[in-house]
């Protein structure tokens, strides 16, 4: 699956079967600071995925 982190350059791809979770891990990123988006719609991170999807990740911040 291809996976595009917003405010990075780079696609990330991953083989076989995963869920959301899984792969916020495998980037690095929090599960509790990112959304998944899969054709533009907002899924949950334990949502299994297949091998074609196109995933979007958003990270969230937050400040003040």
């Amino acid at each position: 699956m291809a996976v595009k982190v917003v405010g990075s350059e780079k696609q990330e791809f991953f083989h076989g079967k995963r869920n959301g979770i899984e792969i916020l891990k495998e980037l690095g990123i929090s599960v509790n600071s990112a959304i998944i988006m899969r054709n533009g719609k907002p899924i949950p991170e334990d949502e299994d995925l297949n091998e074609d999807d196109e995933l979007t990740v958003i990270k969230s911040f937050s400040g003040g």
